[in-house]
């Protein structure tokens, strides 16, 4: 009986091996963005930053004509409160919606691409499918504003030279 029971034993045994190396041949793959990239070359990102920047500007007038208005310390100190309040309320929503963007995209691309898992590049150590560029075009990438601006001054000094002649 003790024979029975080996060989009953070091069958599972080689079942289960051939089951895990069965299972380490799958094709999962793991994918990439780089988040920093996405959000100083995507148009979407350019856009957060800049209303993000405007609502900054918009705030700090406020306080400005506020103080200039002659508010006392305590009134100034909720004003500022309040104001501080009002940009992380929409610091939040803003990054979010920037964040649903980029994710949607993302899972669009994993899905053409069979990827089973998408993270940002600073959690990957080694590997992954960098999906950085494809969800770059997707969202709208933007132009080199260095390439944009001699453009323009070349396109400018032809005007000129054609107008002089």
């Amino acid at each position: 009986m003790n024979k029975n029971v080996k060989r009953v034993l070091a069958g599972l045994t080689m079942m289960v091996s051939v089951g895990l190396v069965a299972g380490c041949g799958s094709s999962e793959q793991v994918g990439y963005v780089d988040m920093q990239k996405i959000m100083t070359d995507s148009q979407k990102g350019q856009d957060t930053r800049s209303k993000l920047e405007a609502k900054y500007n918009e705030i700090n007038t406020r306080l400005a004509q506020e103080q200039s208005a002659g508010q006392d310390a305590n009134a100034m100190m909720q004003s500022k409160q309040k104001a501080e309040q009002e940009m992380q309320v929409y610091q939040q929503a803003m990054i979010n919606d920037f964040r649903n963007s980029v994710d949607t995209n993302v899972q669009a691309i994993a899905k053409e691409k069979n990827i089973t898992a998408v993270v940002e590049k600073n959690a990957l150590i080694s590997g992954g499918v960098d999906l950085t560029e494809e969800v770059l075009t997707k969202m709208g990438k933007v132009e080199n504003k260095d390439q944009a601006a001699a453009g323009d001054a070349k396109a400018t000094n032809g005007e000129q030279q054609t107008e002089n002649k």
